[in-house]
């Protein structure tokens, strides 16, 4: 999300201008499926990214943008008081000014959970010695005197908790002293009132001087260490046996994701400011840490289930309502068929009055990157706003910038989701290690912001004498959505909710409906299709006798009414296939209406998006001077029909004016494009043209999707082009075969060279424990890449997938963390100097949706890569139109390169013809 950092920066400087106070620029967002990346201690901020005060008065908690502040004003008490919330996220720091109580004066935080063993304690049972010392790990700590006066039991256990395996600085810094290598002695014991923990804080080798700390659901009892400190909570499962040690987990926020989360949905008294709240501040929450943050944030296994069920029966036991936030997610290989999502739905369905928000997910603007859980039929999925408090700093006398939807936010396209979009960018609370990072962008903004609004309405109807099924709210929530203009259900779901209107709508005692409706997804167009047949399902909620059919374009054709089978009921649309001739996107939609109340809103859209593609294998894309509106997307489809042909796509900007533009790629299932990146900005203070080259050996056939995505204040007029190289080079025995992309017969130009080593890994995956591979980084390499491929049907199967690299000392690599967002992914990383010619060890793991894993298969290539190196001397090539050539790739001298164990020569093939775009492919040769 790096061009949103742009506009951040701008209203954070001349805020602190404003308030005579030098504060730094924002870090660049990351998406909430790899929480943000922590910097060395050195380079975290000191103070606040806004001071607090400053950001209220400013309202970057955007609670004007759904109509918070207005109705919480007219109903002071409807902020929702009575209800629970739990996040299932990071973890929550509990000492921090804003979760510590609600606007009633309760407490803000009931209970703490860990379900992620990121905080485990290995126990051993122990013996004190008689002088009054205690063995931990070999090691004899005074102050068993001070333990003993708690406990009657002559058997203690004792383990360590290690900060190395908690990540880099400054998360991983517990004690806050400029390193992440300190090991704390821990002895647990059960006392009269219950187990607790011992932890010598302070590394004098004394438990003397230490307080003892109970399970949090005892006395909400925290512990810190040492400046700018990680807050620890203690979680106790009583042992099993009578000879077996008690299960201990260490909760704590390592990310400041899980914190920033709460306080969107439900913090008060901000930073300690007065009226300084969340979304609804009167509520309460769980904190159930379902994440292990040192591993890029990545849920672990059934992690997700489990804390949904233990929010369920504790919510349950105190009959509170409960409003459940995920802002977590990953990519869809096939939507709508991960097991998470039927783990969901199940849930929910189980719970018809648990209210449950997800996140879409940060992988806009492209079409059809919906992520999961958010694609569960019985989920709300959240997409997110850029609140136009954001985008431009304040002016006296003039008002701020209207909101726009979140070009990050991810989109439809296949399922009908997002449902709505909220506020994505937000001023919030972190952990005392993360000050200056207090303004986070995301959908894992803009779902807890949803939450808060779901627990508003929850708290008004029960206040009034009435309890409301999740459904109703659902709907509320959409009939009172206002669209942006020049968007589409697929961009942003109904639109942004405004809250009066959803609690006058559920007031009015209309009720709502869960109908999981199909999409019609056609990315290369209709070819011979004239019509499409929906078979609707009813889940939950109203059931309807009949539907009352609309569509609202004209190339849709519906009949007016359908009665409404007993189960599921097929609804006939007609296509027309003239008006879909001319590359592009279409996207048309069917409401249907309960005619016996027609005012309760839609009971289901059927979404019918076909893109009609440029065929860059008949001729290249190139659009002059196109204009792209604020805060707008243009899309170009580009079909890139031939395995090993390479895509260079190029985007310019007028010279002559300061505009500026993100430009995106995506591969045929959505996924950002390989070997291309991620974010290209565009003109500003940097070059005026992007260019975005795919490999052949990194093509996907099938339709890409180039977005140029313009600022939210300003437009910009880009000249796009789009083209294949003239020729594919595929794999053939030990060299490589030139085949023509496009008619006529391709003269070209053969060179060479050396850019690194490769090696492939089969991954044979156990199952639930992490595989591991050890390489050894060559001397000459400056970078590296580990590239996993996962079959798409295991990757249903999973929630998330992590890539860690480590040095010899156990040390995360810095850059070398990466959570796999598809099947396919790949992690980039600088090889520094210090570990030229060091092993280092790659660890891969998976997180399944349910327990008990199984064994899983994968691939992995890693990559080192130097300074390229030209070899042999450039041929010429002739391919005739339908013809083939082959094409040599050299073994390098022994001496040219020194190459790691099992490491073939990377070897870049090129291919120049004219003018065109140049055919690359990278691949490995055995010396």
């Amino acid at each position: 999300m790096r061009p949103l950092l742009i506009y951040l920066s701008m209203v954070i400087l001349c805020v602190a201008c404003a308030a005579t106070k030098a504060g730094p620029t924002a870090p660049t967002p990351t998406p909430p499926s790899a929480p943000p990346t922590t910097l060395p201690d050195a380079s975290r901020a000191a103070e606040p990214a806004v001071e607090p005060a400053v950001a209220y008065m400013m309202g970057l908690m955007p609670l004007k943008s759904t109509g918070v502040d207005a109705f919480r004003s007219a109903h002071p008490t409807y902020d929702g008081r009575g209800v629970l919330i739990a996040i299932l996220d990071s973890g929550i720091d509990p000492s921090v000014a804003g979760v510590i109580g609600t606007s009633t004066g309760a407490p803000k935080i009931l209970d703490l959970r860990d379900f992620s063993g990121e905080g485990r304690i290995d126990l051993s049972p122990v013996v004190p010695e008689a002088d009054g010392r205690v063995r931990v790990a070999g090691n004899l700590l005074t102050g068993a005197a001070r333990i003993g006066r708690l406990t009657a039991a002559t058997t203690w256990y004792a383990g360590v908790f290690r900060e190395l395996p908690l990540g880099p600085m400054p998360a991983g810094d517990v004690n806050g002293n400029g390193e992440n290598t300190d090991v704390f002695p821990v002895v647990a014991v059960k006392a009269i009132d219950g187990w607790v923990v011992f932890i010598d804080t302070n590394l004098d080798g004394s438990f003397e001087d230490e307080m003892p700390l109970h399970d949090y659901r005892q006395g909400r009892e925290t512990i810190a260490l040492g400046r700018s400190p990680l807050t620890l909570v203690a979680n106790f499962v009583e042992p099993t046996t009578a000879a077996a040690a008690p299960v201990l987990d260490l909760f704590f926020d390592t990310s400041g994701h899980g914190t920033h989360v709460a306080g969107i949905a439900a913090g008060h008294n901000l930073f300690n400011v007065s009226g300084f709240d969340g979304v609804a501040p009167g509520a309460q929450l769980i904190g159930l840490k379902i994440a292990n943050n040192a591993r890029g944030g990545v849920s672990v296994h059934a992690s997700m289930w489990r804390a949904m069920d233990y929010a369920a029966r504790f919510a349950a036991q105190r009959n509170l309502p409960l409003v459940l936030n995920l802002s977590f997610g990953v990519g869809n290989e096939h939507e709508g068929r991960a097991v998470i999502d039927s783990l969901v739905n199940a849930f929910l369905a189980a719970h018809p009055d648990v209210e449950t928000q997800v996140h879409a997910g940060n992988d806009g603007p492209g079409l059809s990157t919906m992520g999961f859980p958010g694609s569960a039929d019985l989920a709300l999925s959240v997409g997110a706003t850029f609140p136009g408090v954001f985008a431009r700093a304040p002016q006296p006398g003039v008002p701020a910038p209207r909101d726009v939807l979140g070009w990050f936010s991810s989109r439809g396209g296949e399922l009908v989701k997002p449902d709505v979009v909220t506020p994505g960018v937000a001023f919030s609370v972190v952990p005392r290690w993360a000050t200056g990072d207090e303004i986070k962008v995301g959908t894992s903004m803009a779902s807890p912001h949803a939450a808060g609004l779901v627990a508003c309405l929850v708290s008004a109807l029960a206040q009034e004498g009435r309890r409301v099924s999740a459904s109703d709210l659902v709907q509320a929530l959409r009939v009172s959505a206002r669209p942006f203009a020049g968007t589409t259900i697929v961009d942003e779901g109904a639109g942004m909710p405004v809250l009066d209107v959803a609690y006058q709508w559920l007031r009015a005692g209309h009720q709502g409906s869960v109908y999981a409706a199909p999409a019609v997804y056609r990315r290369d167009g209709l070819g011979s299709e004239t019509t499409a047949t929906f078979s609707v399902r009813h889940v939950a909620g109203l059931r309807a006798a009949q539907f009352v059919l609309h569509a609202d374009v004209p190339w849709l054709a519906v009949p007016e009414t359908v009665d409404a089978a007993p189960r599921a009921t097929e609804i006939e649309v007609g296509y027309a296939r003239a008006a879909l001739a001319a590359p592009g996107v279409y996207v048309g939609t069917v409401t249907a209406k309960n005619p016996s109340d027609t005012l309760a809103g839609p009971l289901f859209k059927l979404v019918n998006t076909v893109i009609v593609p440029y065929d860059l294998g008949v001729k290249a894309l190139v659009d002059e001077r196109r204009g792209v509106g604020p805060a707008a997307v243009r899309r170009y489809f580009l079909r890139a029909p031939q395995p090993g042909a390479t895509l260079r796509a190029t985007v310019t900007l007028p010279d002559s004016q300061r505009q500026t533009a993100t430009v995106r790629l995506y591969e045929p299932n959505g996924a950002s494009a390989r070997s291309a990146p991620q974010d290209v900005e565009v003109g500003g203070e940097g070059p005026g043209t992007a260019v975005l080259t795919v490999r052949g050996e990194d093509l996907v056939p099938g339709v890409y999707e180039l977005d140029v995505v313009a600022p939210p204040l300003a437009g910009a007029t880009a000249t796009v082009r789009a083209e294949m190289g003239a020729v594919a080079l595929t794999p053939v025995g030990s060299g490589l075969e030139a085949s023509s992309v496009h008619d006529g017969t391709v003269m070209g130009r053969v060179t060479r060279a050396l850019v690194g080593a490769e090696r492939t890994y089969a991954l044979p995956g156990r199952g639930l424990p992490a595989e591991t591979l050890l390489v050894r980084a060559p001397r000459w390499a400056t970078r590296a890449e580990v590239d996993v491929q996962l079959a798409p049907q295991l990757w249903d199967e999973l929630t998330d997938f992590s890539v860690t690299v480590y040095d010899s000392t156990g040390q995360q690599v810095l850059g070398g963390n990466e959570a796999l967002n598809l099947a396919f992914g790949r992690l980039t990383f600088t090889v520094p100097a210090t570990l030229s010619g060091r092993v280092l060890t790659v660890e891969f793991y998976p997180a399944f949706a349910k327990l008990p894993g199984h064994p899983w298969h994968g691939v992995a290539r890693v990559r080192f890569l130097g300074k390229e190196k030209p070899i042999g001397d450039a041929t010429d090539i002739s391919v005739v139109a339908g013809g083939r050539a082959a094409v040599a790739v050299p073994v390098p001298s022994a001496s040219a390169l020194d190459l790691p164990e099992g490491f073939g020569a990377l070897i870049e093939t090129r291919v120049t013809a004219g003018t065109g775009a140049a055919a690359a492919r990278r691949s490995a040769v055995e010396r």
